[in-house]
C-alpha cells in the first residue's frame, strides 16, 4: 500500500512540477516574477511597527501569496507549485509528505506571517503547495500580524489602518474594502445585524466569511471579495444559517446590483410623468395592461402619523379613479427585520409594489431582486440600486414659492424657517429655496435656519423655535404643523405652513403652504403602469444594469402650492406666474449666482443648478443665518 501511495505521489509531484514550470514560463515571458513572493524583500522597503500574534485559524489559500525568505522563493512558482527536478531532495521531501496527505490528511497548522491583508509561509511552504495543487481551499494556520508603519503617501497603510481600527471590535478579521469609509460602514452594518447577547462565536463569523470566499470564488461577481461581501450583508444579512449553494445563487442573483456598487452611477430621473408608448419597443416588449395588481407596504407604527395616513388616502383615491382595473392591498407593520418574509409571503404575485417608506428601502431590495418580474418603487430620494426604482417629489419647488410668499409677508424684514436639528446628514435644498424665494421678493431680509430646541421626531418643539425666531425679530416663519397649532383657514392635509408671527412667537395668520397631492401621485403612477410607459424604468436597464426614479414636481400635479387670499391681489398673481413658469421648466429656483457660507460660489451667474446637484445638496447660502 505504501509502495502505491509513493508511486501516486511521484505522479502529483511531476504534474505539479509540469504546472508550476509552465506557470513560471509565462509569467517571465510577459516580465512577471515567475517564482513566490518573499516578504523579508517586501519589507526592506517599509518599517515594521509591531507583530502581533493571532489567533489560531482557517486561513483561504488564494491569500497565500509568498514566502517568509527570498531563499525559499524560488523553489515554487507564484501560484505555489513546485520547481525542482523530480530526483531532487526537495522533490523527495514534497511527495513523501503528499503521500500522508492522501492517506491520512495533513493535519499540523502552518505558520504564516499577514501583512496588508496576504498571508507569507514561514513553516510549512511544501503543506501549502500539496493543498493548493490538490484545490484545497483553506489551511489551518498560526497567524502573525506584521503592522507597517502608516505612511500617508501611501493609500494602502493608510486603508491597512482604517481595518485595523475596524478589527478592534469587527468580527471579521481578515476582511479587505476598498475604502476606509466601507471600514466604518461594515461597523455600523454588524451592530444593526448581530442578535445582541446571543451572537455567534467569533470562530462563527469567521466560519462564514471564509463560506462567502468559497461562494465568490465560483460565483465570481464584478466586487472584490470583501466589496461583495458588504453589498451581500446589505441585501441578506449575516449568512449564519445559509448553505454554500445557497450563497452561491444568491451571488448571481445580485450581480448587477454589484456591477452597479462597483461604478459610478447616476440614477435615470424621470421629472414628469410619462406618455402612453407609440408602438415600438416598451409595447412590444411589455404592451399595455387591463388590469393589475399592486400591493402597497407601510411600515409598522404608522397607526395615528399624518403622514402615512395622507398615503393611504391617496391609495384609496387612486383606486376609486381606477376602480375596475386594479386590484391594491396594503401590507402593515412591515419592519426591516421581517420585509423579506412578509413580501414573499404577501406580496406573491403582485405586479407592482410601493414602498411608502424610506426606511425599507435597503430591506425591500431583496425582494426586488429575487422578484424581476414585479416593478418594485420606494418613496425614497434617488437610490443606486438595481430593479429598485424610487419616487420622490420636487418639494423644493413648492418650499421656493413658500419663501417668496414670506418675503412678501414680511414687515420687520425678517423670516425664519424652523426645522428639527437632526444628526444625519441633512440636505439643504428646501431651506435654500424658501431663502432665495425671499430674497427674490425681498433682496435685504434676513433669513434665519432655526434648529435651536427643535427635536426630530417631536413637532411640538417647533414652539420652542418660532419663540426663537420671534425673540430675533422674525415676524414670519416657515413651520411644521404642531398639535395645539390653531391658525385660521389653515388648509387640511398639509404639514407645514407659512405663517405670520403674534408678539409671543405663536402662529397668528396663515399665508401660504406646500401640499403633497397622493391621490395624483399614486394614480398617475398606477396608470402610467397599466399603459405600459413606466416599463421604461425596466428597459433602461436591459442588457446594462442603472437605475431609474420618478422625480415629480408642480408642473405633474403631485405638489402643489397654496396661498392665502390675505397676501393680496398682486402678490397672488405673481405667485401664480412663478408657479406656472416652474411647472413647465422655465423657471429654476437655484438660478445663480449663489455662494455657500464656506465662501464657494456653488451656482455661476446666469446659471441654473441641475437635478443631481439639487438632490445632494448639503451646504447653505451664504445669507443665511443659523440659530443653534
Amino acid at each position: 500500500m505504501e509502495g502505491k501511495n509513493s508511486q501516486l505521489a511521484r505522479a502529483e509531484y511531476i504534474a505539479a512540477q509540469k504546472s508550476g514550470l509552465r506557470e513560471f514560463r509565462e509569467l517571465s515571458a510577459r516580465g512577471e516574477r515567475g517564482a513566490l513572493s518573499a516578504l523579508d524583500d517586501l519589507l526592506q522597503r517599509t518599517r515594521v511597527v509591531a507583530y502581533v500574534q493571532q489567533t489560531q485559524r482557517e486561513i483561504s489559500l488564494a491569500r497565500v501569496v509568498g514566502t517568509y525568505t527570498a531563499a525559499r522563493a524560488n523553489s515554487f512558482s507564484a501560484g505555489f507549485m513546485p520547481l525542482h527536478p523530480e530526483n531532487s531532495e526537495f522533490a523527495s521531501k514534497w511527495m513523501n509528505l503528499c503521500a500522508i496527505h492522501m492517506s491520512e490528511g495533513l493535519r499540523d497548522p502552518v505558520q504564516v506571517y499577514e501583512y496588508l491583508w496576504q498571508y507569507y509561509v514561514i513553516e510549512g511552504n511544501k503543506r501549502v503547495s500539496i493543498l493548493r495543487h490538490f484545490g484545497s481551499p483553506s489551511v489551518r494556520a498560526d497567524v502573525m500580524r506584521v503592522v507597517p508603519q502608516l505612511d500617508p503617501q501611501d493609500p494602502q497603510t493608510a486603508l491597512y489602518y482604517a481595518f485595523l481600527r475596524y478589527a478592534k471590535d469587527g468580527r471579521f478579521k481578515d476582511i479587505k474594502l476598498s475604502s476606509e469609509e466601507s471600514y466604518a460602514e461594515l461597523a455600523r452594518l454588524e451592530q444593526e445585524l448581530l442578535p445582541g447577547p446571543q451572537s455567534p462565536e467569533p470562530q462563527r463569523f469567521h466560519a462564514m466569511y471564509m463560506q462567502f470566499e468559497a461562494a465568490w470564488a465560483q460565483a465570481k461577481p464584478p466586487l472584490p471579495l470583501g466589496d461583495a461581501f458588504l453589498e451581500y450583508l446589505k441585501v441578506y444579512g449575516l449568512p449564519s444559517d445559509t448553505t454554500l449553494s445557497q450563497v452561491r445563487e444568491q451571488l448571481v442573483t445580485m450581480a448587477p446590483q454589484m456591477e452597479l456598487a462597483g461604478r459610478d452611477v447616476k440614477a435615470n430621473l424621470l421629472l414628469a410623468a410619462p406618455e402612453a408608448p407609440t408602438p415600438g419597443i416598451i409595447t412590444r416588449i411589455f404592451g399595455a395592461r387591463r388590469e393589475a395588481s399592486v400591493v402597497f407596504a407601510f411600515p409598522e407604527g404608522r397607526e395615528g402619523d399624518p403622514w402615512f395616513a395622507a398615503h393611504e388616502r391617496g391609495r384609496l383615491s387612486m383606486q376609486e379613479e381606477l376602480a375596475g382595473r386594479v386590484a391594491a392591498s396594503a401590507i402593515e407593520g412591515l419592519s426591516p427585520a421581517n420585509m423579506h418574509d412578509r413580501l414573499t409571503r404577501e406580496a406573491k404575485g403582485a405586479q407592482l409594489l410601493l414602498i411608502t417608506a424610506s426606511h425599507l428601502a435597503l430591506p425591500s431590495l431583496r425582494f426586488s431582486l429575487e422578484h424581476p418580474d414585479c416593478l418594485t418603487l420606494v418613496y425614497s430620494r434617488v437610490r443606486e440600486d438595481y430593479r429598485l426604482s424610487t419616487y420622490y417629489g420636487r418639494y423644493y419647488e413648492a418650499v421656493y414659492l413658500c419663501g417668496m410668499a414670506a418675503g412678501m409677508a414680511t414687515r420687520s424684514r425678517a423670516v425664519a424657517y424652523v426645522t428639527p436639528r437632526v444628526d444625519y446628514t441633512r440636505h439643504t435644498a428646501d431651506i435654500n429655496a424658501f431663502g432665495l424665494g425671499v430674497r427674490a421678493v425681498c433682496p435685504d431680509a434676513q433669513v434665519l435656519l432655526v434648529w435651536k430646541d427643535v427635536l426630530p421626531g417631536r413637532p411640538e418643539t417647533c414652539r420652542l423655535g418660532l419663540q426663537a425666531a420671534s425673540a430675533l425679530g422674525a415676524d414670519t416663519a416657515y413651520t411644521p404643523i404642531y398639535e395645539g397649532m390653531d391658525v385660521p383657514e389653515q388648509p387640511d392635509g398639509v404639514f407645514s405652513v407659512v405663517c405670520r408671527l403674534g408678539a409671543d412667537g405663536r402662529p397668528a395668520e396663515y399665508l401660504a403652504a406646500p401640499q403633497w397631492d397622493w391621490g395624483r401621485y399614486y394614480t398617475e403612477i398606477v396608470r402610467s403602469y397599466l399603459s405600459g410607459s413606466l416599463d421604461i424604468l425596466r428597459v433602461i436597464d436591459r442588457g446594462d444594469p442603472s437605475v431609474a426614479g420618478l422625480w415629480w414636481g408642480l408642473g405633474a400635479g403631485v405638489l402643489r402650492f397654496l396661498a392665502a387670499e390675505s397676501l393680496g391681489v398682486q402678490a397672488g398673481s405673481l405667485l401664480r406666474f412663478v408657479r406656472s413658469q416652474i411647472s413647465q421648466g422655465g423657471y429654476n429656483p437655484f438660478f445663480g449666482p449663489v455662494t455657500d457660507k464656506e465662501g464657494r460660489q456653488r451656482v455661476g451667474f446666469a446659471q441654473g443648478l441641475g437635478p443631481y446637484d439639487i438632490l445632494n445638496m448639503e451646504w447653505l447660502s451664504d445669507f443665511i443665518r443659523v440659530v443653534e
